[in-house]
């Protein structure tokens, strides 16, 4: 059996390394509150058109014809291209209906 002389050495070391382990599980500065930032806003729908192309820029002249745009860019008119061939005359309008 072991005399108290020599329990109360090993007894000290066992509490030291105990209070070792377990001290540094308490961390003692103040608890820290993190908030990030809040997110962007979503981007708003702006919705940009053209700018109508000047008169100089619907035509488009070559020897044998040019390229003419029509239309005005909307929904209801959208934009297109149509070739006419060099010395070609535009065919008189349809009649009007009849009622």
């Amino acid at each position: 059996m072991m005399r108290a002389t020599s329990r109360i050495p090993l007894l000290v070391s066992t509490m030291a390394l105990i209070a070792t382990a377990v001290g540094g599980c308490v961390y003692s500065e103040k608890e820290r509150v993190v908030q990030t930032p809040a997110p962007p806003p979503p981007p708003s729908t702006v919705v940009a058109q053209a700018p109508a192309p000047a008169a100089t820029d619907r035509v488009v002249a070559y020897p044998e014809g040019r390229w003419t745009l029509y239309g005005d860019g909307t929904a209801a008119s959208p934009h297109y291209w149509v070739w006419v061939p060099a010395g070609a005359v535009p065919p008189p309008p349809p009649p009007l209906p009849r009622r």
